[in-house]
Parts: structure tokens; C-alpha cells; sequence
């Protein structure tokens, strides 16, 4: 006699759908990053620019979607010492991080770059093991270990022309790796107590202080003077690549949960791989290709497995 499972609740079901598709969204929409970015720079655009019209534009369209998911302005007050830490992380994540990223994108493809800057969470163990004073288990040793093979192998290691070249641009893209970990490590432990609005809003408010400091202090004021191409393009990275993801991420994590949610999101360096040949016409040798599944399938060992920052109640 066979038992019967129980019947799925199309509700239930109906909610996970709507979960993935906004994780999946999401993760395609911070995979244009690059390619618009490389747009960007056609356009005679320079770093510190970008980051300072991106972020500056950011900040309202994040503080609407902030007060939508309160319900109201009130509802972000948060205390003073809570808000210059979350303010500071935005300056780590968002505005040190982005300074390293887009240098990269200057000098290697996106798709190299992309792939870079996903190993994160090998940095984050490192961090971790090196605060807790003992090395990581050996499984997740095993997963870094491979994880570091396969960054080598984007990098071109088989071909050491190619390999010179990409060096200098790789090397500023794990910065950035290393960077946004000590981010991921702040978030970790702000973002239970803040909730995602107020960190979100206090974080963006940080990036946007910071690269617009940034900017004074370097460039020349009349290179706001974009032309309307560049500005509407910058507009669309500000709006798709950081506004629509962390609502869309947002959403998603509280329908299919924080696991899944980062399995779901591996799509978004197989989508920048694909639309970095379709768009940029970039071509990746088979061991760098090797090299990115290799990245890819070693970040997802370690998805679950990253440790947790906050205070205990």
C-alpha cells in the first residue's frame, strides 16, 4: 500500500515561482553592470564620474523603494551610532569596492572581471578563519583551494601573454573582491538589526558621500558634462543594477529564503559570460572557461557554509 503525498498548495506554489523569478531577475540585472559600464567608457566617461552621477541618482530611487517597504519615512529613523556604522559600510561596499571594480573594467573583459569578482566569499573565510584564530574545516579548505585554481585559470595562466595581460586589471578586481567581503562581513552583522531598508538607505547614503567626495577631489567638474548618451546609459546602470536588484533580492530572499536565493544567483556570471560574447563580442579560451566553472562550482560548495556576524540576543 502506497501513501499518498500531500497536495502542494498552488499558493505555495505560486509564491515560490514568484520568488525565483525575482532572484533570477535580479542576478541578470547586476549582470549588466559590466556591459554597460564598458558602454560608458566608449563614451569618453571616466571612473570617478560614473560612480558619482550612478550613486547620486541611486540615492532617491533607493530612499522611494526604502519608504515603499516601510510604509512610511518614520519607520527608518535608526540610532545614531547604528546609521554611521551602516553609512560606513556603504563607503567599504559600495564606493571603495565600485572604485576598484570599474578600474578593473577599464583594462580586462567584463566576463573575466565578472568571475573575479564572484569569488567574495573565498575572501570571507579567509576573514573569518584569520578573526577566529583556526583554519577553515577541510571541506571548505578543499572548496578555496579550487576556488584560487580557478581564478588563476581566468586569468590566463596557460597563456602567459595573455595572463600578463590581464594581471594588472585582475588584480584590482580581487581588491574589490576582498573589499566587498569586509563589506558582506559589515552587512552580516548591521543588516538583521537594521532590517534591508535602513541599511540599504544608510549604505547607499555612505556611496553616494563617498564617490561624489571622490570626484570633487579628482576630476574636473565640467566632466559632468557626460552628453545625454552616456548620462541615460549611467541612469539605466543606477536604475537596473542597483535599485531593481535590491528590491527584486529583497523580495525574493522572503519567499525562497537566503540559501536558495544565493544558489538561484550563480546565473548572473553565466549571464555575464553570454552577454559579454553576444554584446561585446568577448571570447574566453577553453581553461578560462574551465577556470569560471570552476569558481562558479566552488562558491556554490561554500554557499551555506559562510559564517554569520551579529549580536546574539
Amino acid at each position: 500500500m502506497t501513501v499518498a503525498s500531500a497536495p502542494v498548495d498552488p499558493s505555495d506554489r505560486r509564491r515560490e515561482l514568484i520568488g525565483i523569478f525575482c532572484v533570477v531577475i535580479s542576478a541578470l540585472a547586476l549582470a549588466l553592470k559590466g556591459i554597460l559600464a564598458k558602454y560608458i567608457f566608449a563614451e569618453g566617461v571616466d571612473v570617478a564620474t560614473l560612480l558619482a552621477i550612478r550613486y547620486t541618482l541611486a540615492l532617491p530611487m533607493i530612499a522611494a523603494v526604502a519608504i515603499y517597504i516601510t510604509g512610511s519615512p518614520a519607520a527608518l529613523k535608526m540610532a545614531p551610532r547604528d546609521f554611521v556604522m551602516a553609512m560606513l559600510a556603504g563607503v567599504v561596499g559600495y564606493y571603495v569596492a565600485g572604485v576598484l571594480d570599474f578600474t578593473a573594467l577599464t583594462m580586462i573583459d567584463v566576463s573575466v572581471e565578472r568571475v573575479l569578482l564572484f569569488s567574495f566569499p573565498v575572501f570571507v573565510l579567509v576573514l573569518d578563519s584569520i578573526r577566529r584564530r583556526r583554519p577553515p574545516p577541510p571541506r571548505q579548505i578543499v572548496a578555496l583551494v579550487l576556488a584560487e585554481t580557478g581564478i588563476v585559470l581566468v586569468m590566463g595562466i596557460a597563456d602567459f601573454q595573455l595572463f600578463l595581460a590581464n594581471l594588472e586589471g585582475g588584480l584590482w578586481a580581487i581588491a574589490s573582491a576582498f573589499v566587498f567581503a569586509i563589506y558582506y562581513m559589515m552587512n552580516q552583522a548591521l543588516g538583521p538589526r537594521l532590517g534591508s531598508a535602513r541599511m540599504a538607505m544608510s549604505a547607499i547614503i555612505g556611496a553616494a558621500l563617498g564617490t561624489d567626495l571622490h570626484f570633487l577631489i579628482t576630476t574636473p567638474i565640467e566632466n559632468l558634462a557626460t552628453g545625454w548618451t552616456a548620462f541615460g546609459w549611467i541612469a539605466v546602470m543606477a536604475l537596473f543594477c542597483s535599485v531593481v536588484p535590491f528590491l527584486l533580492i529583497t523580495e525574493g530572499i522572503r519567499r525562497v529564503g537566503a540559501s536558495r536565493s544565493a544558489l538561484i544567483s550563480t546565473v548572473g556570471p553565466v549571464a555575464t559570460l553570454v552577454l559579454a560574447w553576444v554584446l561585446l563580442d568577448e571570447t574566453m579560451a577553453w581553461e578560462q572557461l574551465a577556470g569560471a566553472a570552476l569558481v562558479i562550482a566552488s562558491i556554490l560548495a561554500l554557499e551555506g557554509r559562510l559564517p554569520r556576524w551579529g549580536r546574539k540576543p
